[in-house]
């Protein structure tokens, strides 16, 4: 269910099987763009694909933008690989929107594919068509096709027009989809690397509401530590009482990294969509020259902003650990930290590594930034490699780096833990609720931390 599939969408070349995206267009030859590419990645890959149009772009118009890209789409349609639908027949059949029986549709598709031995299925809706009556119902079937697809060898596209649908609209959409991307007057980008902010006073009363919301769930941790504390006063063995404690702050700062991630992600970062949206019309259609100065300067104020956004949600929680799981989250993690630091990080996985139980991605992923951290505070290596491999019912991680190593032997560290710091206590208590081990071999020539964790069976 989680293999890489080219989407054939520049702003968003990968995702797994169980991906539910929108599209946003401007015109006609906006949509073609954005659509076609992506169906004509769908055939070359074997797979099932439709295309359910709209008034945008009708069956036949829509055949002849296929045909440009794809001369043998004949052969396509004479063996059913791919199907061409009007929204009338496919999302209005009987003459009223029916969202149980769409769903029913979708599915019944992925299995009759299936049968026939393709890989999957590929569908775009273009949903021009949606009337302001039927616009309440669509959007709960939008939200019901996310939780749907999940499960399912299927990968959709909506696409939604910028020109028929107001940012309130938008953002709607938006929160009902995984990913999003818009292409508007020729020009493509993924919605979340693009957002822009047109007043600073907004900006200020989300920053406002972000830092209010750490202050009262820290003082709420705080309460919590004091409650556990005083529970553990009656413990017989002050080991065991230090373990429970360490264990119950762990799991509560990884659920607040989790719920201040999706709070940035999810909802933050959405209620600046619509701002995005409206001044990328604006700029594209403004013909006033006094105007383009001011544009440019929000633009350019705005992006800076949404990669410090980004950045403190990603340090937080990647939305994609959740999505994609652990090697694509650490994959783009690594990305940042080399633009960051430029320090050259290898990255060896196998493509087909697979997902993990959360609670072992989650803590695997906290000790990799743990330990690249470190290199960075301590080690002076310019280089360093990130391991992740299975061995039989092990998975096993490594953090290599060719600095100057640890000046105090391990067993001493261990053994005397205001020398050793608390990062790396951190990594051994996480390892250790998992059943998982922590090991580090240090030398002149560098450090090498190896983090194994079981697997069931």
């Amino acid at each position: 269910m989680f293999d890489d599939l080219q989407t054939g969408i520049k702003s968003i070349r990968s995702l797994p099987w169980g991906t539910h995206m929108c599209g946003l267009y401007g015109t006609a030859q906006d949509l073609a763009a954005t659509v076609v590419p992506y169906i004509a990645d769908g055939l070359r890959a074997d797979e099932f694909c439709m295309w359910v149009t709209s008034d945008t772009l009708g069956v036949e118009e829509a055949g002849e933008e296929l045909r440009k890209l794809i001369p043998d789409l004949d052969r396509y349609l004479d063996v059913h690989q791919v199907e061409i639908w009007d929204y009338r027949d496919w999302y209005l059949h009987g003459g009223h929107f029916d969202a149980d029986r769409v769903l029913g549709q979708w599915i019944t598709k992925e299995k009759e594919a299936v049968d026939r031995g393709f890989h999957g299925v590929r569908v775009s809706g273009d949903e021009a068509w949606v009337e302001k009556k039927y616009w309440p119902d669509f959007m709960t079937y939008e939200a019901a096709v996310n939780r749907s697809f999940s499960s399912h060898r299927l990968i959709g596209l909506c696409t939604y027009c910028t020109d028929r649908s107001g940012a309130d609209a938008i953002l709607e959409v938006i929160r009902n989809h995984q990913f999003a991307s818009v292409r508007i007057s020729g020009t493509s980008a993924r919605i979340e690397e693009s957002i822009l902010i047109l007043a600073t006073d907004e900006l200020q009363r989300l920053t406002e509401n972000i830092h209010e919301s750490i202050k009262k769930r820290t003082a709420e941790l705080e309460d919590a530590k004091s409650e556990v504390e005083a529970r553990l006063h009656t413990e017989t063995s002050l080991s065991a009482q230090l373990q429970r404690l360490s264990a119950f702050l762990i799991d509560l700062q990884d659920e607040e990294r989790r719920r201040i991630a999706t709070q940035l992600h999810e909802v933050t970062a959405q209620d600046l969509l619509g701002i995005s949206v409206n001044l990328a019309n604006l700029q594209g259609r403004m013909t006033l020259s006094d105007l383009q100065p001011i544009v440019a300067e929000c633009r350019t104020l705005c992006e800076q902003t949404i990669k410090q956004i980004r950045a403190l949600s990603y340090l937080l929680h990647p939305p994609i650990l959740d999505i994609a799981g652990l090697a694509s989250a650490l994959s783009s993690y690594i990305d940042g930290f080399v633009n960051q630091s430029g320090i050259q990080v290898q990255f060896d996985v196998a493509p087909d590594f697979g997902r993990l139980p959360r609670e072992v991605e989650t803590d695997l992923f906290r000790i990799v930034q743990e330990g690249l951290s470190n290199i960075v505070r301590h080690s002076g290596s310019t280089a360093a490699i990130v391991r992740l491999q299975k061995r039989a019912n092990l998975v096993i991680l490594e953090i290599v780096d060719f600095g100057r190593g640890m000046p105090t032997a391990i067993e001493s560290l261990f053994a005397n833990p205001e020398e050793i710091g608390i990062g790396i206590l951190g990594m051994r208590e996480r390892l250790r609720q998992i059943g998982g081990r922590l090991e580090i071999r240090s030398s002149g020539k560098g450090t090498v931390v190896i983090a194994s964790v079981p697997l069931p069976g």
